[in-house]
């Protein structure tokens, strides 16, 4: 990633993001998505390469990828070739193999030649990735930060708020895709469900029963809602389905202790399950439910039902595609601007009643 340092640095002065040249999506023999995390970014982008497949069948997509995000899009029937990047996370612990596997993410992706270049993520390191690519036309969406512009240019879009997903698509329409039907496609791998399978089997788990999966955190403390109140719906829930907590394992603790407020425990299985699994598992779902976090846009794009506790954050924007009713939430209770300004406490969040979670689990679970 030095090179990418030299490329800014030759940059003889900052030029305004400017509007990204006309393309004949017809003459397009090779596209590089470049989204490399997180998981609910990932997901919304899902549908744009499916829109350019649908319209270009021939079309070959390489999609560049973070390791931990990478069974989000290995398997996606429109994606042909991935090239996956170590996270920039594990740097710190391990530097000599980070930098080893930087290299050999680098080689591949510069093992095939593109037409163009899709940086969705319209931050410094994505459109390093798009620049080191070497593809001759490198686009985004407008709004790119960091410097990005310098890199890519950009497709306007709509002056009115629209959803990420909406967002990531207004890229796939520049180059001649139509958008509709949105495609998510989210591959469940087939290793995965047995795995699921097997520790259901594992947790005595009656076959038939719904399955309800919690996901009580995500990964920013300010879209937390408070942990009595998960245990509270979790214990509710009881009677509807078997309750499974999942998370990662910086979450074991924080879940341990939801868990163990209910007086009729979930099954934690916290830091038990990989990406790939917890696909599977929110597949088998009859509900899931969680803050505002990456699952619930993995439960949306596999159709699965989803309440989904909001707090700071737009609905609009970042809410469950084209399920608003899924959200439980209290916007415009302090009249400031969010999150980055709240001087409330998130009290949006705190507003949240564990009464009317439970209303609509279950109105979705119809019990």
């Amino acid at each position: 990633m030095g090179q990418g340092v030299d490329l800014l640095g030759t940059l003889r002065r900052v030029r305004p993001e400017r509007p990204a040249p006309a393309i004949d999506g017809a003459s397009l023999r090779h596209v590089l998505i470049v989204k490399l995390s997180s998981i609910g970014d990932v997901i919304h982008a899902l549908p744009v390469a499916s829109a350019l497949k649908r319209r270009h069948p021939s079309l070959r997509i390489t999609w560049a990828v973070e390791q931990w995000t990478a069974p989000l899009v290995e398997g996606h029937p429109a994606v042909d070739r991935i090239v996956v990047f170590p996270t920039m996370v594990n740097w710190p612990g391990r530097p000599g193999a980070w930098w080893s596997e930087m290299r050999a993410a680098v080689r591949a992706l510069r093992g095939e030649s593109y037409d163009v270049a899709l940086d969705l993520q319209g931050l410094a390191r994505s459109a390093m990735v798009s620049w080191l690519s070497r593809a001759p036309r490198r686009i985004a969406r407008a709004g790119q930060r960091e410097g990005a512009h310098l890199v890519s240019d950009a497709v306007p879009l709509p002056a009115t708020t629209i959803h990420a997903v909406d967002e990531y698509l207004c890229v796939a329409r520049a180059l001649g895709a139509a958008v509709d039907p949105v495609e998510f496609a989210l591959p469940v791998r087939a290793d995965a469900r047995q795995s699921v399978d097997w520790l259901l089997e594992e947790h005595r788990v009656p076959a038939g029963r719904p399955l309800i999966v919690v996901n009580p955190s995500a990964a920013r403390k300010w879209k937390h809602w408070p942990a009595e109140r998960w245990a509270e719906v979790a214990e509710a829930l009881a009677d509807a389905g078997t309750v499974i907590v999942i998370g990662t394992t910086s979450q074991v603790s924080a879940h341990r202790e939801i868990t163990e407020r209910a007086r009729r425990r979930p099954i934690d299985l916290t830091g038990r399950t990989t990406l790939a699994e917890v696909i599977a598992l929110i597949d088998r779902a009859a509900l899931h439910l969680a803050p505002d976090t990456g699952t619930v846009h993995i439960a949306v794009a596999l159709g699965t039902p989803v309440v989904a506790v909001y707090g700071p954050t737009s609905r609009a924007r970042v809410g469950p595609y084209r399920h608003p009713e899924s959200v439980v939430g209290h916007d415009n209770l302090c009249g400031f601007g969010c999150p980055a300004y709240c001087v409330h406490g998130r009290r949006c969040l705190g507003a949240v009643t564990t009464a009317e979670v439970l209303e609509k689990a279950l109105a979705v679970l119809r019990v």
